[in-house]
């Protein structure tokens, strides 16, 4: 029985250590290098954003140069969205009652495209925060690679115990876009993340903009899919240094109906190996896990390779963790509470949708 355990520990351990090894080999941030002759249009789609807006715009403002413009396209706000914006130089579009077929957030960002003047356009959600000198980092990776899309996930911000619990969600989001797997940006199937996308408008348009994936919910992955199709190229970065984000200033439920969301459309845009490889990094932590419940019957010598596998997946996901967000050590150090926490709602966000329950994201039904 003793060698069973042993046996166990090892086999989670190696399976997890490969495969996050694998799924996170080329991480990267945007590069250091600085332009500032782009020409963007900034577009933010904003739904009663009042608070993250008094936070977003101030840090373009400070950016080492000047957008051609700012449009907010106010999503039908019932706050002060459009003062905000408006206080701060914003051009503000009023978002137009939301057209059969349409999710809300695609009906924004096209509305914002169409009325943007720039060659480059540039869509930020609302909740996000810009480091100094990010806008001429990602003006000077377009300059160099002009007929690319950039994508660059938010580092992940956490204030509060229950943010904590949202760790293996965030992993899996940027895991699953494909984008840093051994073969980095030639990868194919390479997704976008949503809360930050730099493209051309001659391609833009090409792809048919948001109109073309107006009723997605994850209009990201579906519009990525287009890029793929096209053959245009997708370039992603983390945002460590350069972009960051706070997700869930509002409680665990804000937190599970974001997730929830996700989950309803996000799996069948996942490129295979990309998916492959997190499945087995999944089964390798939840075996790393279980094997902990044989420690009061296990021998001294099955013991130490019970916790010695445990612990070295403990710090291998330290060192990831801080990479994406302010994810603690003691997160890691106690991962499966976190773990359990994201297959909980993965299983429940499945029961959901095989009863056809509907989940709500700002006051609409979105899956």
């Amino acid at each position: 029985m003793n060698t069973t355990f042993i046996v166990l520990s090892v086999l989670g351990c190696g399976i997890a250590s490969v495969a996050m090894l694998l799924l996170f080999m080329r991480l990267r941030k945007l590069p250091t290098r600085t332009s500032n002759k782009s020409q963007v249009s900034i577009i933010i789609p904003a739904r009663n954003e009042e608070k993250n807006l008094a936070k977003l715009l101030p840090t373009l403002k400070a950016q080492s140069f000047d957008p051609l413009e700012l449009i907010v396209v106010d999503d039908q706000s019932d706050d002060a969205t459009a003062a905000i914006a408006e206080a701060h130089g914003c051009r503000v579009f009023r978002s137009g009652e939301l057209p059969p077929g349409w999710k809300g957030k695609p009906w924004a960002c096209q509305q914002g495209a169409d009325a943007a003047r720039g060659e480059q356009l540039l869509f930020l959600d609302a909740d996000l925060e810009l480091d100094p000198g990010t806008l001429a980092r990602i003006s000077a990776h377009a300059e160099t690679f002009p007929d690319v899309v950039i994508s660059v996930c938010p580092w992940h911000r956490t204030e509060k115990f229950y943010e904590q619990l949202s760790v293996f969600f965030n992993l899996l989001m940027v895991g699953g876009i494909g984008a840093f797997t051994l073969r980095g940006s030639r990868a194919t199937g390479i997704g976008l993340f949503g809360q930050m996308m730099w493209i051309p408008k001659s391609i833009y348009h090409m792809v048919g903009g948001h109109a073309s994936v107006r009723g997605a919910v994850l209009e990201n992955l579906h519009l990525a899919g287009l890029l793929e199709k096209a053959e245009v190229p997708r370039h992603c970065f983390i945002g460590k240094g350069s972009l960051r984000m706070r997700m869930f200033p509002e409680g665990i439920g804000q937190l599970c109906a974001s997730w929830s969301k996700g989950f309803s459309s996000g799996a069948d845009r996942t490129p295979v190996f990309a998916m492959t490889l997190a499945a087995a990094w999944i089964s390798g932590l939840m075996l790393t896990s279980i094997t902990l419940l044989a420690l009061p019957f296990a021998a001294d010598s099955a013991r130490l390779f019970i916790l010695g596998s445990y612990l070295w997946v403990a710090v291998a996901l330290a060192i990831l963790f801080r990479k994406l967000g302010s994810f603690t050590f003691w997160n890691a150090l106690l991962f499966p509470v976190s773990l359990f926490f994201y297959q909980g709602l993965f299983a429940l966000s499945l029961i959901r949708k095989r009863g056809g329950n509907p989940v709500q994201w700002k006051g609409r039904h979105v899956a």
